[in-house]
């Protein structure tokens, strides 16, 4: 008989184990990204390299089992040189943001359906910021830090114009468990 036997020796559980030690709410610490594009388009070659720090922070980020809430407000400043350009250092301040998204994780890596962050910029279009992303998590020996990674690099062909525009985006936040 198989009475003795175990019946889950094979089951990986390891996709979800990180899951219940990221269940409740984070205040965010900081954060910082940065975002080098280039476009090709008919020979011409466009470049924009932006750096993002925060300066002011009052945010949570709150998980369930699957989902992410944020709410909350920041400031940050933005360092953009684009096509050689300088633009000087602005602060931003984004008010009474709430967002929300699903998640999933294997090991120390999340998937993440959303957005835990919104950032603007007279105009710039940061879409490579939102929609599914995968980034690299880890939670400190304590478990009162977590700290998000995030290495990137993304290509895209617009079929109409045919341009094409390289993304290569660099970033971290940090966040303490409330």
């Amino acid at each position: 008989t198989c009475e003795n036997e175990s019946l889950d020796d094979n089951i990986d559980t390891s996709s979800n184990t990180n899951n219940n030690d990221l269940i409740g709410s984070w205040n965010l610490l900081e954060f910082d990204a940065s975002v080098s594009s280039s476009t090709s388009f008919q020979g011409q070659e466009f470049s924009s390299e932006v750096d993002i720090l925060s300066t002011d922070v009052a945010y949570v980020l709150t998980f369930t089992q699957s989902n992410f809430n944020t709410e909350g407000g920041y400031s940050y400043t933005a360092d953009i040189v684009a096509n050689g350009m300088e633009f000087p250092v602005e602060p931003y301040t984004i008010d009474n943001v709430t967002g929300s998204g699903a998640y999933s994780t294997n090991g120390n890596e999340m998937t993440i359906d959303g957005s835990f962050f919104e950032f603007t910029f007279e105009g710039m279009d940061f879409s490579q910021l939102q929609g599914e992303q995968t980034v690299n998590f880890q939670i400190s020996e304590d478990g009162q830090t977590l700290t998000f990674f995030q290495d990137e690099t993304t290509t895209e062909t617009d079929a109409a114009t045919g341009s094409t525009t390289t993304s290569v985006i660099s970033s971290t936040s940090s966040w303490s468990r409330e």
